[in-house]
């Protein structure tokens, strides 16, 4: 994405996660900035330059409640959407999508929603065996890949190519997919994600690897400057992105600093810059 279209994506994130907060203030649900968003916090006091998208994660509880409220409690402009919203959505995760607007992924097809999105994760609770923790990944895993066929999505894009090791990889989850319900898909996904409540949390992604974290750091949380806004995060902010990015104060190779979302379709709405 060039660098003076960037500059006008991220003020339109930055007006959704205005809105999460004050949902999430008015109605006392935590929540607190995630992954490169909190990084650029950190790091830049604000969006990492080249970063296309921003995060936010919630314990389960937390995400459930703003889930079933969001509806009722965000302005009209804006909507939640998750795999419980529209079949066509894949992950574990939800989005809050700002209306009227297009920010498509080549990825992905299209959905009842496709405006600029601010992802929010929830965050449950992990098995303390790591071989139950490492069962429950790969179950995971592969109902999401499923459910990633039986939503439509390519993962084996990449731009204009085709990964042909993904492409082939994919066919026993399409073959899957023609067997098994949505509905029934989401129900198992989320049965054999209820674990009984310990010290460590992991993150909802069904990601090939999963990030764990003490439950302390996603409890004790402080305001963060973000953009001239504010916003919470962890307050042991070293251990948790240390978690995440190892030596997370050096910046990477200029080569490795772009956005990686593939977005084919971008739209603005009203908030076109003149």
């Amino acid at each position: 994405m060039e660098r003076e279209i960037l500059e006008q994506v991220q003020p339109v994130l930055l007006e959704i996660a205005r809105e999460i907060k004050r949902v999430c203030e008015e109605n006392n649900i935590r929540y607190f900035m995630y992954r490169g968003t909190f990084l650029g916090a950190v790091r830049h006091q604000g969006f990492i330059p080249w970063d296309d998208d921003m995060d936010f994660a919630m314990l389960r509880e937390d995400y459930e409640k703003f889930r079933k409220i969001a509806p009722e409690k965000m302005d009209s402009r804006y909507c939640f959407q998750d795999w419980h919203t529209d079949t066509g959505y894949a992950h574990p995760f939800g989005k809050v999508r700002k209306r009227g607007t297009r920010y498509v992924e080549a990825k992905c097809r299209p959905l009842a929603e496709n405006g600029f999105y601010v992802d929010i994760y929830p965050l449950d609770f992990a098995p303390e065996d790591p071989a139950q923790r490492a069962k429950l990944a790969r179950q995971q895993l592969h109902l999401y890949r499923v459910k990633l066929m039986k939503s439509k999505y390519t993962p084996w894009k990449e731009g204009d190519k085709v990964i042909m090791k993904k492409r082939i990889g994919y066919l026993l989850y399409q073959t899957a997919a023609l067997f098994v319900s949505q509905k029934t898909l989401i129900r198992t996904y989320e049965k054999i994600s209820q674990v009984p409540a310990g010290d460590t949390l992991y993150e909802q992604s069904a990601l090939p690897r999963a990030y764990y974290f003490d439950r302390a750091w996603c409890e004790n949380l402080r305001d963060y400057p973000f953009d001239g806004e504010c916003f919470p995060g962890p307050e042991d902010y070293d251990s948790f992105l240390s978690s995440l990015y190892g030596n997370y104060m050096q910046l990477p190779p200029e080569g490795q600093r772009e956005n990686r979302h593939q977005i084919m379709e971008l739209d603005f709405g009203e908030t076109a810059a003149v």
